[in-house]
């Protein structure tokens, strides 16, 4: 009787079509890892750095840590094109991953306080509620593009990634706002309470977004199916890694995250430090990031994509980007509106960014193993995550440490990561969406003949 309600809660009819309303309700897991997303990368990063004093490379590579788990992407993805629980493939998979987020987010928060009174118990109590949350945030994020993927079809890529960064952002938005009036008069307390209130929301929404969304023994093609064929994951990962465009696309991704995200550790530290912008004031800044995201995925993104194509899209939104951090560095001659400019700019950048680089890693999958590739894709994305993560820390903490000047530390990871975007730029300009189709239904027919 209980296996007949899990059905009827999680079920879809099997006839029906792919829509808006079903890939908006699937863009609500967005919501559920925005706002563990806020909580752990805006406010507890600017926490730890300001109010406790932790070394920012320290920070960097504590917040980045979960991203060094992203082996489980490529893995869990195509355990999900092949293997099935209770008739569903994906649905299973993202309750899972959702709560191990959730575990993680509240386990940070006790674990960063202990830090400030014992480093190395709160250390590693920090890295182990990381571990859980990498673990989670891995697997539930591999197995969203991967359903969003299945519902979406061809026809409606750029709207179903659209729709996903439009709610990830608007999420960001409110939970930062959320976060911003809930500390305006910081304590632990109310920290620890926030965390938690978080950490429930999210299991909420993520339940409200699986329920009816995954059609129910929608299972893969039989193994003699050469027309869907599956691989065994390490025979999987040796030929795809002899396919150029995969190895090109995968290296694009690499650099213009690391690029693009290598700010994420110390935007809100340079807003203290440089403005002396309090930790409301410094949490806000997610709302002016994605408000320029916003209007970047929708008036550039949605508008350009159509119209120049997506590599042409990718390539306004890298340089929009390097404007953003050229504005940011000269703010500190100017002031706090000059800086926020620049943030919204740089939320600019990252909007058109997104809508032509996703919809390219979405065109670049074959219709049997789009969890496989969705993984590897999120495993070019996680690994470099952690290290523009440490790396921005570690780079400011060097040139301080050299210089002795705030600024100097920020702006020259700023700068490296402005020479990262053009690198981005010349590597996309290698790879062919045809060329990867050709190359990767060639291969998994060897794959499929060999195996014979």
């Amino acid at each position: 009787m209980r296996l007949k309600h899990f059905n009827h809660y999680f079920s879809t009819d099997q006839t029906a079509t792919s829509s808006i309303p079903k890939i908006l309700q699937i863009c609500l897991l967005q919501l559920s890892h925005a706002i563990a997303f806020v909580l752990i990368h805006s406010t507890l990063n600017r926490v730890m750095i300001v109010e406790f004093g932790i070394a920012a490379w320290i920070v960097g590579a504590v917040m980045g840590f979960h991203n060094l788990l992203a082996f489980v992407r490529p893995m869990i993805g195509l355990f999900s094109d092949t293997h099935a629980f209770l008739g569903y493939r994906r649905t299973p998979i993202i309750i899972l991953g959702n709560l191990l987020v959730a575990a993680g987010v509240i386990g940070s928060i006790y674990g960063a306080i202990w830090m400030s009174h014992a480093f190395y118990p709160g250390l590693a109590l920090t890295l182990f509620a990381s571990l859980i949350y990498g673990i989670g945030i891995n697997v539930a994020g591999t197995m969203f593009y991967a359903l969003l993927t299945d519902n979406a079809g061809e026809n409606y890529k750029s709207i179903a990634v659209s729709l996903g960064w439009i709610v990830l952002i608007s999420g960001s938005i409110l939970a930062s706002a959320v976060a911003g009036y809930y500390l305006d008069e910081f304590s632990e307390s109310q920290l620890i309470s926030l965390f938690w209130v978080g950490a429930i929301a999210s299991m909420l929404i993520t339940w409200m977004a699986v329920l009816g969304s995954e059609k129910r023994n929608d299972l893969p093609s039989a193994p003699n199916d050469t027309t869907h064929p599956k691989l065994e994951l390490r025979s999987s990962l040796k030929k795809l890694a002899a396919n150029q465009p995969v190895y090109r696309f995968f290296s694009f991704m690499f650099v213009t995250v690391i690029a693009i995200q290598g700010q994420d550790v110390i935007l809100e530290p340079f807003g203290a430090h440089i403005f002396g912008m309090n930790i409301a004031e410094t949490t806000k800044l997610t709302q002016v990031w994605g408000a320029g995201t916003i209007f970047g995925i929708v008036v550039l993104g949605l508008f350009f994509v159509n119209r120049i194509g997506k590599k042409r899209t990718t390539y306004l939104g890298c340089t929009l980007s390097a404007i953003g951090f050229l504005i940011i560095s000269a703010s500190a001659w100017f002031d706090v509106t000059v800086f926020k400019s620049g943030v919204f700019l740089l939320g600019l950048g990252n909007g058109a960014l997104t809508v032509g680089s996703l919809t390219m890693m979405m065109d670049m999958t074959t219709k049997a193993n789009t969890g496989l590739f969705m993984g590897l894709w999120g495993l070019a994305q996680a690994i470099p995550n952690f290290l523009a993560n440490a790396v921005g820390g570690a780079i400011r903490d060097i040139s301080l440490f050299f210089t002795q000047n705030q600024y100097v530390g920020y702006t020259t990871a700023f700068a490296i990561e402005i020479i990262g975007l053009f690198i981005a730029i010349l590597i996309l300009r290698t790879v062919d969406v045809a060329e990867f189709k050709k190359n990767s239904a060639q291969l998994f027919y060897e794959s499929i003949s060999n195996s014979d």
